[in-house]
């Protein structure tokens, strides 16, 4: 008896009080509905939800108590459930020809001004996403270009080939879709960062490139002639990659299949000089800042030969 009141009631015990919540619950709200007049209705419906927050007490209880003891080997799982997932910052956005404002997700404000950020591993559903996206923005207006800005560890073969040719198709159309590497471009990720408009093509200082065989993200199974199948399909579209790449990059065939051998990891300075991308979004010198040649500075009283700016990326 004093183990039970030291510990709290028993699972039996809990099991009762819940059953017992639950029928206050219903016959409440059954009441509620049926109506014995407008204050009994109030009544019942407040009574329905008293005890729905108690049930809800008693259950989320219950299961901080089996989160705070999880199960041996359960360990990893257990601390997963309490890690949060980001949620997505919001912005204010004032609502055109009005006065009035709203909260928007961030992403939806870039879209707005025709931005998109590919920033995850790229499987159907994401490219199947992306592609719609940019089908819109070219529907919307084809004479206006679009940004694509790509951090991306990884993509599979056949959705980043469809992701290529719907880009390929927004620019056949007379779209400028210009390309921005910010992090890293790892697979395809780095083939979809070279597919934008040439002249448009762009990484930041930091920003890392991986070029690498990519097509064995899933294990063929089978007999072994499903597998051979399978493996020639592979190996075509492997060799179209190539070709692509040598189009893009103006390497040849024979350098790219030797650079694929390994993983071949590329600076933005590299990136350029192997056709990847067309510039470095490097700072530029604010020439025309107050602060020149023989200009003094109010803060520190030093002679200030030129200051140099962040500029415009």
């Amino acid at each position: 008896g004093c183990q039970q009141a030291a510990t709290g009631p028993s699972s039996a015990a809990r099991s009762q009080r819940q059953q017992q919540l639950q029928g206050e619950a219903w016959e409440n709200t059954r009441h509620a509905e049926v109506g014995f007049g407008t204050h009994a209705a109030v009544a019942s419906a407040g009574a329905a939800v008293t005890a729905a927050l108690a049930l809800g007490r008693l259950a989320l209880g219950t299961s901080r108590r089996q989160r705070a003891s999880p199960a041996r080997g359960g360990g990893r799982n257990a601390r997963a459930e309490l890690v949060a997932r980001h949620a997505e910052p919001l912005m204010p956005w004032k609502i055109p020809n009005t006065s009035r404002w709203q909260w928007l997700g961030v992403r939806e404000l870039l879209l707005r001004e025709r931005i998109l950020m590919i920033t995850e591993y790229v499987d159907e559903q994401y490219a199947n996403a992306c592609m719609a996206i940019l089908l819109y923005l070219q529907s919307e207006d084809a004479s206006k270009p679009i940004q694509i800005y790509f951090n991306v560890p990884g993509a599979q073969l056949k959705p980043s080939l469809a992701l290529y040719d719907t880009i390929g198709q927004l620019k056949a159309k007379g779209c400028q879709v210009s390309t921005v590497c910010f992090s890293l471009c790892a697979g395809m990720g780095a083939f979809l960062a070279a597919a934008g408009t040439k002249g448009r093509r762009f990484a930041t200082p930091n920003a890392l490139f991986l070029l690498a065989k990519t097509g064995l993200e899933s294990p063929v199974q089978g007999q072994a002639e499903d597998i051979l199948v399978e493996s020639v399909q592979m190996l075509k579209e492997s060799a179209r990659v190539e070709e692509e790449l040598s189009q893009i990059t103006g390497q040849s065939i024979e350098k790219i299949q030797e650079d694929l051998k390994r993983n071949f990891y590329l600076s933005s300075e590299k990136a350029v000089e192997y056709g990847l991308v067309d510039k470095v979004l490097t700072p530029e010198s604010d020439k025309g800042s107050r602060l020149n040649k023989g200009v003094r500075d109010p803060w520190s009283g030093q002679v200030v030969k030129e200051k140099v700016g962040f500029g415009v990326f």
